[in-house]
């Protein structure tokens, strides 16, 4: 191999060079840009397709099955404790109380915080066809496609709560007073369903932003395209768009799981003072990175025990959807005349501090179709940039994108985008559901946080490999 694909190859591994080796231009191989054989070995990947114009959320796997079946290992998916400086132990698959390596694991914020991710980097694809409309991954680039790097990243094992001494988003299951979640109600401390230990809420939604700052650079909460992710891996790996299809443990004649993780939590919420975190942090740690559908027995003061039902786990994340809505971080809506919304995101997330109120270092990158006040069904959806939004409405609860947008209905005003239902919500909760109905200072008993943390900056702009 010639001294110049040995640089390039050096200045590929390091990736801060590798968007300006590559390129954006689909015709850069003409120019001697090396392939994704030349730069790896191989080729090597997995994903899902699925029939263009066909209203089914069931779509086909295709690629290397193997890969496909092995995520959870090829990925190093499951819990973590992280440092604020990005160093990270995986912990033990079959129990997030000890470490993999050995060795009790404490999640109260003593040896880090509770988050769950991914161990390695790897890529992620879309394109299309005449045909079908493809999704797949893989640790190496995807030939022929516009590739997105994902760096080793993570979000909150069981959601996030405040750290109310010091106003810092925190991924700890500590139940002193000083990390009370929920509302931050004192009055249900001491008794069997306090709000301490359990996932902070009622808090306005650049507040969560600020708050995650303060843990360093690359900390947020809700980074939009860890959430993009997380949704990309539950289609690819079950190959539907509907996460809320009913569990089965009955796999495909290829060995593939497929249906999803079920409804999402039963709403329980005023067993717990009339908002929507009602489970500890902790409360599914002892399954570690489990896939499937569970249940959580509390024994009330009473002696009565309480049941909640239909407990998502992916890998070991718990409540993915179906609990409370997250505001995302990184993207905004600003309302036009006609009712559309045009997205804006910050493209790169590094260490700057993101704008808290207004555009600020944002992009236009798209707009969502005029919708009405309350739910609407996207037909198909923009993955640009990682970012998941309506490109255009006429789908259901159980066709197409299943998973449903709340507009406003408004026709000027800055919003915010959250994302995955919370349990209040029926069919229009799970992986891709999305509201932009509220203002970036706004605060709801229904909105709460991942404390998201990535081990280096994440551009979400792709790049060609020949």
């Amino acid at each position: 191999m010639d001294k110049k694909k040995v640089s390039q190859i050096e200045e590929f591994a390091n990736y801060k060079s590798s968007i300006q080796l590559l390129g954006y231009d689909p015709e850069a191989n003409k120019m001697g840009v090396l392939t994704a054989g030349e730069i790896t070995g191989t080729n090597k990947y997995g994903g899902v397709r699925f029939k263009k114009g066909d209203a089914t959320t069931l779509g086909e796997p295709f690629g290397d099955i193997d890969t496909i079946i092995n995520m959870r290992t090829i990925l190093q998916l499951g819990g973590y404790l992280v440092q604020n400086d990005h160093s990270r132990r995986k912990l033990d698959a079959s129990n997030h109380f000890k470490f993999a390596s050995g060795g009790e694991a404490k999640l109260d914020g003593t040896m880090g915080h509770y988050q769950w991710g991914w161990g390695v980097p790897y890529y992620y694809a879309f394109w299309e066809d005449d045909e079908y409309d493809y999704e797949a991954y893989g640790t190496s680039p995807i030939p022929g496609r516009y590739n997105f790097r994902i760096p080793v990243a993570s979000g909150s094992c069981g959601w996030a709560t405040m750290d109310r001494t010091n106003n810092i988003l925190v991924s700890y299951c500590n139940r002193n007073a000083q990390y009370r979640g929920g509302k931050n109600d004192a009055s249900f401390d001491g008794k069997w369903n306090t709000q301490c230990g359990k996932p902070c809420n009622n808090i306005a939604f650049n507040a969560f932003q600020t708050a995650a700052e303060k843990n360093g650079d690359r900390w947020a909460a809700n980074w939009f395209a860890f959430f993009f992710m997380v949704g990309a891996l539950q289609r690819i790996y079950f190959h539907d768009r509907n996460i809320q299809k009913a569990w089965t443990t009955t796999l495909t004649e290829n060995g593939l799981h497929q249906g999803g993780l079920g409804t999402g939590v039963d709403n329980v919420s005023g067993e717990f003072g009339s908002q929507y975190a009602t489970l500890d942090i902790d409360a599914m740690a002892d399954k570690g990175d489990a896939l499937g559908v569970f249940t959580k027995e509390i024994e009330k003061d009473d002696g009565t025990t309480l049941t909640i039902k239909n407990i998502p786990l992916f890998f070991g994340l718990p409540n993915w959807y179906h609990y409370m809505w997250a505001p995302l971080h990184g993207i905004r809506l600003q309302n036009l005349a006609d009712k559309s919304k045009d997205v804006y995101i910050k493209k790169v997330w590094n260490s700057g501090a993101t704008d808290p109120t207004g555009l600020t270092g944002f992009t236009k990158i798209g707009t969502i179709p005029p919708s009405n006040q309350g739910w609407n069904y996207p037909k198909t959806m923009n993955f640009d940039h990682l970012a998941l939004f309506p490109l255009s409405f006429g789908g259901s609860t159980s066709t197409f994108f299943p998973d449903g947008f709340y507009g406003d209905g408004a026709t000027s005003g800055l919003r915010a985008l959250a994302a995955l239902g919370y349990a209040g919500n029926g069919a229009e909760a799970g992986s891709g559901a999305l509201a932009g109905n509220r203002a970036p200072t706004s605060a709801n008993v229904d909105y709460g946080a991942f404390l998201c943390e990535a081990a280096e900056d994440w551009d979400t702009t792709a790049f060609f490999v020949a």
